[in-house]
């Protein structure tokens, strides 16, 4: 008898130990884009400290910064954005974050309104196979951190008809078993759950500058899509869902540099909304946004871009919506925690970037006070895309009127601009730095000096006396120079 027990306590520890060992494993294979993308929804769900949910495709991952959201209006979010998420791919989501959170307002936005096809891996009524396999790889972002039930089922039935690539998202280690080559310390420490997540609360941030641009042939004005789609379909299904629920919607339609088609699907979202009597954002011809400065690439905002779309629509819901601010409540210090981090970082991108284009278009966040000058002969002077985000930052065309020299001081402090060209002067001016003047004095040798240290020529070095540009970031709050930087360009490039 006891030599049975033995045995049988023996299989017990054997099973129990392969359990671990095989759910370990399972762990540690598991791609981790969606648990790193949702580890703080989890986490803010818990506390019923989500305000808001903002859904769609990359358009909404690029384009809403929950940090910037926070940090100017105190409201919380979270971007449950998708890469190429279609409306039927976002209103599964939607149902999935549903079970955890009941936020205030959902924001969807309509990009892809006008895709018609149920499935996202029917080849026949869509017949670009790059765009199918990238949907179905991309649906694994939103769909792998929900746990298998019977809403999950039903989600992953509804958009795929293959049910071998089905059982790819109902049961992760199938799709994950040939990630051995790949796993990382980070795939280690999620068995503890100790993996990175997102620091931006869903939301992803690009940081270049799209400089190349074609413009589309407007449609008729109102024209809207001449048969309804399945995009359609979901957007209103998204819509009841939120109603039904008594969670406010606002429908948009975020900003960037449109196609035919996205104009007219931009109609088309405008009057589901009206029918369902539900407010509506169309981002594409507002002011919102400089399509020359704010955009990663023609379909994507930067990060400059996004902290503008982002506090237009929180101005939106500072007017129509009764959200709390919860800044400064203890209660929210994670938020507040992750808000900061974020402006830590822009500082640091703002100073370690070394395009000069997107340099100044970081800069234009304000984190910094700084000094843009260049030299008579520049390439500046000829180079429309440069000439645009600096007239933006100077919010005047004095940049675009002038052969040189110029200079440009833009002081978060006092909240002035200051501007010289040609022979101008600036006398006395206000900034963190002190009170500056400048003075060009020939091609190679100008005066930029503080009132009190006028020993101190900002705007001169022997090292560096060839360079037709400079630019020196100052700290805004003490005006303590942080960096000190030289450009010259050739051959439209601009060369630290």
């Amino acid at each position: 008898m006891k030599r049975k027990i033995n045995i049988a306590l023996k299989c017990i520890f054997f099973t129990i130990t392969v359990g671990i060992i095989l759910y370990a494993t399972t762990i540690v294979l598991e791609r981790k884009d969606s648990l790193y993308k949702y580890a703080d929804f989890f986490e803010m769900a818990k506390k019923d400290q989500i305000d808001v949910l903002f859904i769609g495709s990359s358009h909404v991952i690029n384009a809403i910064n929950p940090t910037v959201l926070y940090n100017e209006y105190g409201y919380t979010s979270y971007n449950m954005g998708g890469h190429g998420s279609l409306l039927q791919s976002t209103y599964w989501e939607l149902r999935e974050a549903l079970q955890y959170t009941t936020p205030k307002w959902v924001v969807v936005d309509a990009y892809m309104l006008e895709k018609n096809y149920r499935y996202l891996d029917d080849r026949e009524t869509n017949p670009d196979e790059d765009e199918v396999n990238t949907s179905i790889e991309q649906l694994h972002l939103n769909m792998d951190v929900w746990p298998f039930n019977d809403l999950k089922v039903e989600a992953v039935n509804d958009l795929i008809q293959d049910k071998s690539i089905r059982r790819e998202f109902l049961f992760n280690f199938l799709v994950y078993h040939n990630r051995w080559e790949y796993i990382s310390e980070d795939d280690f420490k999620s068995v503890f759950g100790d993996e990175s997540k997102n620091e931006l609360f869903g939301a992803e941030m690009r940081y270049d500058v799209e400089t190349s641009f074609t413009f589309c042939k407007e449609p008729e004005k109102g024209e809207v899509l001449p048969e309804e789609t399945v995009g359609e379909r979901y957007l209103e299904a998204i819509i009841e869902e939120c109603k039904k629920r008594n969670i406010g919607v606002l429908v948009t339609f975020d900003p960037f540099n449109p196609e035919y088609k996205d104009i007219i699907a931009a109609n088309s979202a405008g009057a589901i909304a009206k029918a369902y009597n539900v407010p509506y954002l169309n981002m594409l011809n507002s002011d919102v946004i400089d399509i020359y400065s704010d955009l990663n690439d023609h379909g994507h905002l930067n990060a400059v871009g996004s902290t503008k779309t982002t506090k237009a629509i929180g101005k939106w819901l500072k007017s129509n919506s009764k959200l709390v601010d919860h800044r400064g409540d203890e209660a929210y210090a994670y938020w507040d925690e992750k808000s900061d981090n974020f402006y830590d970082s822009i500082r640091d991108d703002t100073i370690d970037e070394s395009n000069l284009i997107s340099k100044l278009s970081l800069l234009s966040l304000e984190e910094y006070g700084f000094v843009f000058y260049c030299n008579e002969g520049s390439q500046v002077f000829t180079d429309k895309s440069m000439e645009h985000v600096i007239s933006g930052l100077a919010d005047s065309n004095m940049i675009k009127t002038t052969s040189g020299p110029y200079i440009l001081i833009k002081d978060p402090k006092t909240g002035k601009t200051y501007e010289a060209s040609g022979d101008g002067n600036l006398e006395n001016v206000e900034t963190a730095m002190g009170h500056m003047y400048y003075q060009p004095v020939e091609q190679d040798f100008r005066l930029f000096y503080e009132a009190d240290d006028q020993d101190t020529n900002y705007l001169y070095d022997d090292a560096h006396a060839s360079a037709d540009i400079q630019i020196i970031i100052y700290d805004k709050e003490t005006g303590e120079v942080v960096e000190q930087e030289y450009y010259t360009s050739k051959g439209g490039r601009y060369a630290r």
